[in-house]
């Protein structure tokens, strides 16, 4: 969502303290991935201002065709809408839906696009090829017996797929939750291959966040570690995926970061909530363009 900060969104912060957050030193298995530090050191290596989508939000890598997912969340007088995109940021094809759509993820064991609707809690399915509709799904505002989402506040900016051999399909997604309460979510995968959920998906865990504003979730399934996004403070609170434990902050390039991800050859791309996507390399590579 674009903030009324946006503009402020462009300036760093080096360090930051949150309440009631532990922060623990990077391990040394940390350190040892060139994905774990100093992120803000990275090289830019070109950019599109990516006119096909003028509001770009959540973005995800598509192996199967080395392409990128990116979803733009619409206005009053513009539709919502999916795209791919392939790695010179061309438009390829494109699909529009939903009301708000703020993140997508590629779940690579039902083969699916899972994209998150802002408005209304809500999940779309959709087959890659040809962009096809499978359906959507609602997600519980109740954890416990007890209203957790906050029906009318600022919901849904990012989900992520989290393979894991112990859930019942392979993995399941978390959400984050931008305001109301700052929070991610856990909700098991649906069977896609039967009929999707008509009543509301149960949240079966949630954790807190910090009460600033977030804008996308990423999963480093080598490091098992989650990246949370706060794309006004150009900021990434980056957690154990085990005990959802804050490892560190780091600070991230470019501003009001809106979607995060990394191409086959290792490249991060983020795409920017006041338009555009931008390609970065580790400190030392040689662009291949």
């Amino acid at each position: 969502m674009r903030g009324i900060l946006a503009a402020a969104a462009c300036i760093p912060l080096l360090a930051l303290a949150v309440p009631g957050q532990t922060c623990r030193p990077a391990r040394a298995a940390d350190t040892a991935s060139p994905q774990s530090v100093k992120w803000v050191d990275w090289a830019f290596d070109g950019g599109s201002d990516l006119a096909e989508v003028p509001e770009p939000s959540g973005l995800c890598y598509y192996p199967p065709r080395d392409t990128l997912f990116i979803v733009d969340d619409g206005a009053p007088d513009r539709p919502a809408g999916l795209y791919e995109i392939d790695l010179h940021a061309k438009l390829l094809q494109k699909l529009e839906l939903g009301k708000d759509l703020e993140g997508v993820c590629y779940d690579p064991v039902d083969g699916m696009l899972y994209v998150a609707d802002e408005t209304g809690e809500m999940v779309h399915v959709v087959y890659p090829d040809g962009l096809k509709l499978v359906g959507s799904f609602q997600v519980s505002r109740e954890f416990g017996g007890k209203e957790l989402l906050i029906a009318g506040g600022n919901g849904f900016e990012g989900i992520e797929f989290i393979a894991d051999p112990q859930a019942a399909r392979g993995g399941y997604f978390l959400l984050l939750n931008q305001d109301d309460p700052h929070c991610l979510v856990r909700v098991e995968v649906p069977d896609v291959q039967a009929a999707l959920p008509s009543e509301p998906v149960a949240i079966t865990a949630y954790w807190p966040l910090p009460p600033i504003n977030s804008g996308e979730l990423y999963y480093d399934q080598a490091a098992g570690e989650l990246w949370v996004v706060h794309s006004w403070m150009n900021v990434v609170q980056i957690l154990d995926i085990h005990t959802m434990d804050t490892l560190r902050w780091e600070v991230l390039p470019g501003c009001a970061q809106e979607g995060v991800a990394f191409d086959g050859q290792g490249r991060l791309w983020i795409s920017s909530d006041s338009g555009g996507i931008s390609r970065y390399l580790p400190p030392g590579t040689d662009s291949q363009h």
